[in-house]
């Protein structure tokens, strides 16, 4: 079933190694198909955070969300903030795409919270009660897109929600983090009235060609 003290040893050092910490073994064997290392650990630089470290086989790399933990707050605090000097009453969900929040393990002890939102799997929802039509919808998309990079969030993925009315806003359930992909609940469509999303690549990768990021523009209940 994995986690032999050996393996452990070795992908904590690795984590130690890459971020320039000391980790202290919490608890063992969470996956539960089994996995050559899976644990949890703490640092004295994040007191109360749990680290979680993952390495399914000898093959696999050493996954680890030290990054999330250190910076997912920050993140989606700043995230936020840029949303709202556009849109002041919006809800805003920020999701990861990997719900186990592993970051990219080329991330190492200088890794800064720019760094972190310029690369990250995040994805940002953003919901509106608003009615536009679609050349304005696109219009604001890419309005928002431009600020979000002017502001060094360079976001996996975006996408613009505009509801029937504020009811309906307050209505999706929002969390004052990111949440856990268990957690996650999605958008909900009944009181849709228009969206628009990109389905491939980042908010820088939209911006450099726009027809190339499959925006997807889906009409709700108003607008077949």
């Amino acid at each position: 079933m994995g986690n032999a003290p050996l393996d452990i040893k070795e992908a904590v050092k690795t984590v130690e190694d890459r971020y320039d910490i000391d980790l202290t073994l919490r608890r063992i064997a969470l996956f539960p198909g089994g996995a050559t290392c899976d644990v949890i650990t703490g640092c004295k630089e994040l007191p109360g955070r749990d680290i979680r470290i993952f390495r399914f086989d000898h093959q696999a790399p050493v996954h680890s969300d030290y990054i999330y933990q250190k910076y997912g707050d920050e993140a989606y605090d700043r995230i936020c903030r840029t949303v709202h000097t556009i849109y002041p009453e919006a809800l805003i969900v920020v999701e990861d795409s990997n719900y186990n929040h592993f970051t990219a393990d080329w991330y190492n002890a200088d890794t800064t919270i720019e760094d972190y939102l310029l690369d990250n799997q995040l994805r940002v929802n953003i919901v509106l009660a608003a009615d536009f039509d679609e050349e304005t919808l696109l219009r604001e998309y890419h309005r928002t897109a431009e600020t979000l990079s002017g502001a060094g969030i360079n976001s996996h993925g975006l996408g613009i929600y505009c509801m029937e009315d504020r009811a309906s806003v307050d209505a999706v359930k929002t969390y004052e983090h990111l949440p856990d992909h268990q957690s996650y609940e999605g958008i909900p469509t009944d009181s849709l009235l228009i969206s628009v999303t990109n389905n491939y690549g980042s908010v820088r990768d939209y911006l450099e060609d726009p027809d190339a990021a499959g925006i997807v523009v889906n009409h709700g209940n108003s607008d077949p």
